[in-house]
């Protein structure tokens, strides 16, 4: 693998020798062995300074690679021997931060690369000299050391350091230096050396004349004519004849320069310079030594080429010999114990042909043994009673017999084809019994080993299945029904284990969630839960052991295909082995979406989407408390609009729910997001302002006057003005129940309305106004209470006939009364206007009408006996559409005799709601009932309506009737308002006739029917009934 750092063609190597010299040759090898594995190219150069070391050529190797350098940049350069790190030294400038590696180099000092700025290295650990020592330790009597150096570079510095060493360490020794005769000098003065001589050979390529030697032929020279042992640095000199020396390899010395290069390369040598040290070894050459009796004393000294002994020599022939020897008594002992085993299975072949024998006839199998064409050769007793003896054929192939059918003969006939010893077919058929019909066997078929003849035959054993077929049928048939059932059920279906892994899904599950099935098996039921819901085996490991299997039901949200959200309603239950959970989920999403809608619609408006009363209600008691207990100050504020009526009245209720929606979203933009903003009912809307001082609280309700002042509504060209009143209460230290609360901020909000509209108006505690609508409220909630908890009570007062020709049955109107908090009857003259003021007239008459149509439907003989009974109804009722289709219901569904019910509208209320009072008093008669127009003569304009209304009787307004006797304006009046009615074929009643005097001058006008205190007051419509009903059987 090539280092990050290291690129193609980046290393350049400068050998200081020719390329065929073992030495470079060894160095290289060294190299490129650490270099390979690191895809490291090497571009190598050799200066053949060994054989070229004149100062001419040396100077144009300076020139030539100073051209080199210049023209090719190199990452990394390595010199090896001395001229080479001389020639780069030189060129330093060329060089520059380059990092240089350098090996091989002699007399080593850091002047010799004082040019190159990064180097590192390979430095000699040891030096020529220590052959010295090494020659006097295997030499104790030596006397003469001839040392062979030559006059090359290498030369000159080998001989340097011999002579530092010499001049440091006196040793008894005659040193001197071979250097400057011909190559046949040399060798002819070491043939003549004296004894206790040793030659060390540093470097002799060019001998005294120039001439050039290869180290090997020398050297192969030197020890051959030599009279003394050869001594060198270099271990592959041991081939030329050296008898040893403390030697390095030119291989070891390139593999450790090769390590810093890579070093380099991989960034992991930073500081500069750096060196490695390569150590020497002590080498002797073993057939040297024995010629010149040397003897190697150190444990450390390598002996090399020592022949070796004849057990060393002829260890592979010995080790072959010895394992054949005992693979042979190997195979011995093998047979011996084959032997014994045969004889021994014999033994028992023959006590298995005995107990075959017995278990042949005495298995409840079916057995036999056939031939190799299939024919049978014998049959145990269970096979003949299966098939017959008539059937059991010896002449036929098994295959062909009668008791096969046609497709079970074929397959058995292919299974003895195919049936090998190693190799049984096994097969299920249908066979027919000559006892028990059809039955199912499973059959093995076996080749079996030939007998003594040769004969190969066919073991046929076969065992009765058909009980098993028939249940494996009836299993199948279950799970098939199990899973239809399973897969068809309406609800999911999951089985997951301890890790809440999906186990089974059934169909319904995957179409629900909308994954097929192989998408959700395996994977974790929790992943398709919506939310940080438990995970199921929660519950497994919430029971305790010992208890029985439990069930667990909770609903949540899964997350489907389609980014869809689901209710489930899980039902979870332990299996048998408490290894998984059974789950059945119910899809209840709509459910969940009806009651949050229904939970929604609890809270808000249907129309506005606002809050609607009963969340404000709620709102209103929380800023209650929290007045109370934390001293806050909120403000409420009660909105009417004023215009609104003349919207639905104008375009319809279709305009004005669009105007209450405009009107809505107007509030909300105005009004704060913590505030609370409702719509009450109608066209009421409320406020509650949170932590809002009086004048806050005023310049809001002022904003919202503001704007709706300014806003406009149009409806298909029409523009309608939008206008409210606003009554403000101060929810502080003062304040009381919610409820007065409300009714405070109601009250100031009529007040508004009052003080000409589009105002707001601050309710105050002392502010008389507000309290008589406080007082009005008060009514307004004791109606409520009473018509809730059943305080209305009917009371009834008679209506005479004064015309003789008119009815004689009982004829009387309701009067209703209710009872206050301290249980005194209370008259309608008290809290009517206060209930027509807060529209709860039109509840009032609901309430009447179905108290009087229940009793009188409960008293037969009253209705019997009854002439007319009187009704009225308020003028809210008849534009209410609710009430009005509540009567018409109610009228049909009693069975009442229509022509004596009568309903009583006033004047005053026909004539404010002229249209409603003509179409309710249309549908009325056209049931059969009797319309009667109250209070007649009060209005501006009486005379004027009376013909548009379709009544049939008028009632006399009562301050007309009281003084006929005195008055004769009245009197004119009354007789001027019975004329016209009789004119117009009305009926007439007088009110408030309180004398006789007043009954006689009636009866003298011509009036139908009196009503007054001279017959009786109000009493309960039972009583009264009961009295008229004794009058009449006293009459």
């Amino acid at each position: 693998m090539m280092p990050a750092a290291a690129s193609l063609n980046d290393t350049l190597v400068i050998h200081s020798y020719h390329q065929g010299m073992r030495w470079t040759k060894a160095i290289q090898s060294g190299l490129e062995s650490a270099t390979k594995p690191y895809g490291i190219p090497l571009h190598v150069n050799y200066l053949d300074s060994k054989r070229y070391q004149s100062p001419d050529y040396l100077a144009e190797l300076l020139d030539l690679y100073r051209t080199k350098l210049a023209r090719e940049h190199y990452r990394y350069i390595v010199v090896v021997d001395d001229n080479a790190l001389w020639l780069l030294n030189q060129l330093g400038d060329e060089v520059g931060e380059t990092p240089v590696v350098l090996l091989g180099i002699n007399d080593y000092s850091p002047d010799r690369h004082k040019n190159l700025k990064n180097v590192v290295g390979v430095l000699e650990q040891t030096d020529p000299s220590d052959n010295i020592s090494l020659a006097l330790s295997v030499m104790p009597d030596l006397e003469r050391v001839y040392v062979i150096a030559d006059n090359t570079v290498t030369g000159r510095a080998l001989w340097k350091s011999m002579r530092e060493f010499m001049s440091i360490n006196f040793l008894d020794l005659a040193v001197s230096r071979v250097g400057t005769q011909s190559f046949e000098r040399v060798f002819e003065q070491m043939a003549k050396l004296p004894p206790k001589s040793a030659i060390i050979y540093l470097s002799y390529y060019l001998d005294g004349s120039g001439q050039y030697m290869s180290s090997d032929d020398f050297l192969n020279r030197l020890t051959q004519t030599a009279a003394a042992p050869v001594y060198a640095s270099y271990r592959y000199l041991l081939e030329n004849g050296v008898a040893g020396g403390v030697m390095t390899s030119g291989f070891d010395k390139g593999q450790l320069a090769g390590q810093q290069l890579v070093k380099l390369v991989n960034g992991e040598i930073t500081e500069f310079p750096a060196f490695v040290h390569n150590h020497g070894q002590a080498i002797f050459n073993y057939p040297v030594m024995k010629r010149w009796h040397l003897k190697a004393s150190n444990i450390d000294m390598l002996v090399v080429n020592e022949p070796q002994s004849w057990l060393h020599r002829y260890q592979r022939e010995i080790k072959v010999l010895a394992i054949t020897l005992a693979v042979m008594g190997g195979v011995i002992m093998l047979l011996m114990m084959i032997i014994r085993r045969l004889r021994k299975g014999e033994q028992r072949l023959r006590q298995s042909r005995a107990l075959f024998a017995g278990v042949f006839d005495q298995s409840f199998q079916y057995i036999g043994i056939l031939d190799s064409e299939g024919l049978l050769v014998s049959a145990n007793l269970t096979m003949q009673d299966l098939v017959g003896r008539s059937v059991l054929k010896y002449d036929q192939p098994l295959w062909q017999w009668y008791c096969w059918p046609v497709p079970a003969s074929e397959s058995l006939k292919d299974a003895f084809a195919t049936a090998g010893i190693d190799q049984p077919v096994r097969l299920e058929l249908e066979i027919q019994s000559q006892d028990d019909g059809t039955r199912v066997l499973d059959i093995v078929v076996k080749r079996l080993p030939a007998d003594e003849a040769g004969e190969p035959q066919l073991l046929f054993e076969a065992r009765d299945v058909t009980t098993r077929r028939q249940m494996e049928e009836t299993l199948r048939e279950r799970e098939i029904s199990y899973r239809l059932l399973y897969e068809q059920q309406p609800v999911m279906l999951l089985t997951v284990d301890r890790l809440s892994r999906i186990q089974s899904v059934n169909q319904f599950a995957a179409d629900l969630l909308g994954y097929s099935k192989r998408e959700l098996l395996g994977h974790k039921v929790t992943r398709f839960y919506d939310g940080d819901t438990p995970m199921p085996q929660q519950y497994i490991t919430s029971t305790r052991e010992g208890v029985g299997p439990r069930v667990w039901r909770r609903q949540l949200r899964y997350c489907c295909a389609d980014g869809r959200r689901v209710w489930i309603r899980e039902t979870i239950r332990q299996s048998q082995g408490r290894q998984h959970l059974l789950v059945v989920g119910e899809d209840i999403t709509s459910t969940r979406e009806l009651e949050e809608q229904l939970a929604y619609q609890a809270r808000h408006d249907y129309l506005t989407d606002l809050y609607n009363r009963n969340h404000f209600e709620h709102a209103l008691e929380t800023a209650l408390q929290e007045s109370r207990d934390q001293q806050a100050l909120h403000a409420m504020f009660y909105i009417d609009l004023d215009q609104f009526k003349v919207i639905n009245d104008t375009a319809g209720h279709e305009a004005g729910d669009e105007a209450l929606k405009q009107v809505a979203q107007l509030l909300k933009d105005l009004t704060p997001e913590e505030a609370v903003l409702a719509r009450l009912g109608g066209d009421e809307f409320a406020v509650i302002l949170h932590h809002s001082n009086l004048n806050d609280a005023i310049a809001f309700g002022r904003r919202i006057l503001k704007t709706l002042e300014v806003a406009e509504f149009y409806w298909q060209s029409t523009r309608f003005s939008l206008g409210a009143s606003i009554g403000l209460r101060m929810i502080d230290g003062t304040a009381g129940s919610s409820q007065q609360v409300h009714a405070q901020a109601d009250t100031a909000c009529y007040a508004a309305k009052d003080e000409g509209r589009n105002r707001l108006h601050l309710y105050r505690p002392d502010d008389e106004e507000l309290r008589r609508r406080q007082r009005e409220m008060e009514w307004v909630s004791l109606i409520r209470r009473a018509l809730a908890e059943h305080r209305v009570v009917m009371y009834a007062q008679q209506i005479v006939p004064i015309n003789p020709e008119a009815g004689r049955g009982h004829h009387y109107e309701i009067l209703m009364r209710i009872y206050d908090d301290s249980g005194e009857l209370v008259s309608p003259g008290v809290f009517m206007p206060a209930a027509e003021r807060y529209n709860l007239a039109h509840r009032i008459d609901r309430y009447v009408v179905s108290e009087v149509f229940d009793w009188l439907v409960a008293n037969p003989d009253a209705v019997e006996a009854l002439d007319m009974c009187a009704i009225n109804l308020s003028g809210q009722s008849m534009g209410d559409r609710d009430f009005v289709h509540f009567l018409m219901d109610k009228i049909r569904s009693s069975g009442l005799p229509t022509h004596k019910l009568c309903l009583e509208i006033t004047e005053t209320a026909a004539i404010g709601n002229m249209s409603e009072a003509i179409r309710l008093c249309t549908r009325l008669k056209a049931l059969g009932c009797v319309i009667s127009l109250d209070d007649f003569g009060s209005g501006l304009s009486s005379f004027g309506y009376l013909k548009r209304l379709p009544v049939d009787i008028i009632k006399i307004d009562g301050m007309f009737v009281r003084d006929i006797n005195d008055d004769e304006m009245d009197l004119a009046m009354v007789k001027a308002i019975n004329e016209l009615a009789k004119t117009m074929g009305k009926q007439t009643v007088a009110e408030f006739v309180e004398t006789p005097q007043i009954l006689a001058r009636l009866e003298a006008l011509g009036v139908d029917y009196a009503q007054g205190y001279l017959f009786g007051q109000p009493q309960p419509l039972a009583e009264l009934v009961a009295q008229l009903s004794n009058r009449a059987e006293v009459v």
